[in-house]
Formats: C-alpha cells, structure tokens, sequence
C-alpha cells in the first residue's frame, strides 16, 4: 500500500493558502452508525432489525419497530495505539456515543390489518471519533523536506513565497538566496546529504449525528421511516515535521521543524427515508436511502518553523517564524448512501442480521471558498476535487450481527464488519475489518448492554513525494455499555 500525502498544504490554491485535501474529503465521508452498545456488539447490522436507537441512523424504518417508548444513555471508552517500527503511541478517549428518546403513540382503535403505532424519536449518535496520537520516522533518509521548499521558491522573488511554507523557510534561514541572483535559492546542507527525520501527529476531535425521525408500523408487516439528520464536525491536528542532519554531517544545520495546525468544525444536514419489509414472522427485508450531507465548514489554521544551526548566523544559532492564525470557509458535500439488509429470526431464540451499504466516495465534493473558489481545475491542473474523483471509487461495505437470547434475560452477541478499500489504485489497500462481540440484560423497563469491538488497519504513507514509505498500524479497542428505560 502506499498514499502519497504532502507534510501539509504544500500545494497553494489560486487565492487560497490552505489546502483542503482529497484525505479531508474520505475522513469526513466514512461514518460508523453504531451509538449503542447492542448496536456496536452485532456489527452494526440493524438495517433490517430497528428497535434499537442506532438503526435510526442506518434505516429510519426502524423506529416503526419500537413497541413502547424508549430512553437510551451510552458512554463509552476507545484506547487507540498507532505504531511505526519501533515507534508506538496511544490515546484514550471517554465520552458519550449515544443518547436517544423514542415516544410510542398507538391510534385508540387498531385492527390487526392497519395502522399500529406512530413513533417519533429525538437524539444523537456519535458516527466517528478523530482522538488519535501517532509517531513515525525514517533514519538515513537520501531526500529531504528542505529539497522541496528549494523546488518550489526557484524562480521567485523571497516575498512572494509562499507563507506557510518557503517563506517561513526562507526566514529561518534553511533558504538562503544566493548573493548573484535573488531569485535562486541555496540551502544549509549539501547536496545529496542524508537526513534523520520524524512526524508527530496529535489528532482530537469527533463527529456526531443528531436526529429527529418518524417512523410507523403497518400491520406489523411494513415498517416506514423518514428522518433529518444534522452533523457536526469538530477535528483539530497539530502536525510536528523534524529532520535532523547526521552526527558526522559537515553541514551548518543541526536541526529544524515544521508544525502545522489546524482545526476544522462544521455543521451539515441530510435526510434519510426507510422501509422494513416482513413477509412472514422470520425474515424481515430492509431498504434505505441517505441524502449526502451538506455541510457550512471552517478551518483555521497556523504553520511555525524552527530551526537550530551548529555555528552562528548574524549573531544568533536559533531561528522561529510563524503565521497568524487564519480561517476560511467553504462547503462540503459527503457522497449519497444507499443500503439493501436482511434479517433472519429463528424460534425467538436467535437473530442473524446482514446490512450491505454502498457509496461512492469520489462523489464527495468541496464548493462554494469564500474567495469564490471552486476547488476545480484542469486535466493538466488539477484541483482537490479532481484529485477526488481520480483517486476515489464506490464500494460495499458490508455489516453482519449475531444475537442468541440464552434466556428470557440474558442475550449474547457478536458481529463483524468490513469497509471496502475507497482507493482506485490497486497498490492502495485501506479496506479493514472490525470484530465485535457483547451481551445484553433485560428486566422489565430496564435493560443493559455491553459491547467491545476491535479493529486493526495497516496504511502507508509518504511524509512528501518521493520520500521514503512509512507504515503505520492503527489498533482500535472500544467499550460500550448502553442503559435503557421503557415506559
């Protein structure tokens, strides 16, 4: 597998400084429905299954399912481990993935052939979580971040770099214009020579789903559905770029650093319509349809950079230099979702539930910059959403549960899930699994559900073209427990 992704923003859109990125576009696109516990346990797959808050989110049909009202609490705790060769680092997170209220109403006469109940629902499901902390590096590195800057400021004038990146550069003295001509640039190290380099990544954030949803039960054979759905955003990274020169280097530079921060939040809105279909008491067929989700973003963002010389320049060997903090704002449009499930339920003792999704990832799109930007170029120039469309295709993802109720009490469950690999290019392999499994009590109102699920990604990456492949594993660990009243 191998991704390219420039350090951060090195590319300068006409009239805009940062970059929104085709990366952007497939964080915010791949979204997990699995806010409850019993949801998480079984896969996720409750498309064709509903009465449970989290299917509101897969197929809003699943709201007709509930026979009573309903209030749900989810807290939850996720401990994610990124390793790197013989780098690792972890982050753990506490939060709330779930919280949701469903209100039955049931017409005063009901035939067996008509209109059972009316049920409206209200809450929120968390569908990504951003926290993630990561390290990396390469040793002996034969290119150098410093290579790039060089490239791109040749040919132009020391105030007419670009500002979040040569410029900062070029007052830090890692490019230096040469004395004849001032539009040609020299840098502190020689030609060739290798470099120790690091990426420190500190990612936080999340992004959640709130819902309001109807749903309806004809005859207890067709279930209907229909919800709006507003998404927020809030992600913040703060990416650190180091490269070291050798211990027997005879260049002036010992060291120097890039960081980048920036922090996205944004809020979007979409609608979904759902219908759950049961021939007969056994199998129930389900269909739904999501509308992409338009979303208001802005970013702002910052670039500093230091740098460390072994012997004085003008009188000093340390240099810093920074952007102000700055903002743009723009929209985002996620791809449409459209997902067929079945469910199987054997002698009221066991469910076994499939959901298969399909979305187009290079549908996601970026339009409307404040500057009037419209994030698309050329054939020969192109812009973040050509990058889109030309890097990103559809896919199935696939979602499958497993519950067996022991007793009239106590249930066991399991599941698994695959998301598709999003990328064109057959060297490019981001598909990944997540394993689950849970139980569940219930007693009268009451009830209670626990779940963990574990996933395991591998991904590749450049630090900036051309640089050495570096490989990350990220190990996700997840714990739910859901508390429920009907009343």
């Amino acid at each position: 597998m191998k991704k390219y992704i420039s350090l951060l923003f090195l590319t300068v859109f006409t009239g805009v400084i940062y970059a929104q990125t085709a990366d952007d576009a497939l964080r915010y696109s791949q979204q997990h429905y699995t806010g409850t516990a019993r949801s998480m346990a079984m896969g996720g797959a409750f498309g064709a299954l509903g009465g449970d808050f989290s299917s509101i989110g897969i197929n809003p049909a699943g709201l007709g399912v509930f026979q009573s009202s309903e209030f749900t609490f989810t807290p939850t705790m996720e401990m994610r481990k990124s390793t790197s060769g013989n780098l690792d680092d972890d982050k753990f997170t506490f939060g709330i993935s779930n919280i949701g209220y469903v209100a039955t109403i049931k017409p005063r006469m009901i035939s067996e052939d008509g209109w059972q109940n009316f049920n409206f629902g209200i809450g929120y499901n968390r569908i990504n979580n951003f926290r993630k902390s990561s390290m990396s590096q390469v040793l002996n590195s034969k290119t150098s971040l410093l290579d790039v800057f060089e490239a791109n400021a040749d040919g132009i004038i020391y105030d007419k770099l670009n500002p979040m990146t040569e410029y900062l550069a070029y007052e830090t003295y890692l490019l230096n214009p040469q004395d004849e001509n001032e539009l040609d640039y020299d840098l502190p190290i020689f030609s060739g020579e290798k470099m120790n380099q690091r990426k420190t990544i500190e990612e936080k954030g999340s992004m959640g789903e709130y819902n309001i949803s109807f749903g309806a039960n004809y005859a207890h054979k067709l279930y209907i559905g229909a919800s709006l759905g507003i998404q927020s955003i809030n992600y913040k990274s703060t990416a650190r770029f180091t490269e070291n020169t050798l211990i027997d280097s005879g260049s002036d530079l010992s060291n120097y650093y890039l960081e980048e921060y920036v922090k996205t939040t944004g809020v979007g809105a979409n609608f979904k319509i759902g219908m759950i279909y049961k021939p007969n008491q056994n199998i129930r067929l389900g269909a739904s349809l999501h509308t992409p989700t338009f979303f208001s973003m802005e970013d702002e963002f910052k670039n500093k950079m230091a740098s460390h010389f072994k012997t004085a320049l003008d009188g000093f060997s340390n240099y810093a230099d920074e952007t102000k903090l700055s903002n743009y704002k723009y929209n985002y449009r996620t791809p449409m979702k459209f997902t067929l499930s079945g469910a199987v339920v054997l002698s009221k003792k066991a469910i076994i539930s499939l959901d298969y999704e399909f979305v187009d990832y290079s549908n996601a799109k970026f339009s409307d910059g404040e500057d009037d930007f419209d994030f698309n170029g050329t054939a020969e120039f192109p812009e973040t959403n050509d990058i889109i469309k030309s890097s990103y295709e559809s896919v199935g993802n696939l979602r499958a549960g497993l519950e067996y109720r022991v007793s009239s009490v106590f249930s066991l469950r399991g599941g698994f899930a695959n998301f598709g690999n999003p990328y064109k290019a057959k060297s490019i392999d981001e598909s990944y699994n997540i394993y689950s499994a849970g139980f569940g009590v219930r007693q009268g109102n009451f009830f209670f559900d626990a779940a963990y699920s574990y996933s395991d990604k591998d991904e590749s990456y450049n630090y900036y073209a051309d640089s050495q492949t570096v490989k990350l594993q990220d190990k996700n660990h997840q714990m739910r427990l859901t508390f429920g009243f009907k009343f």
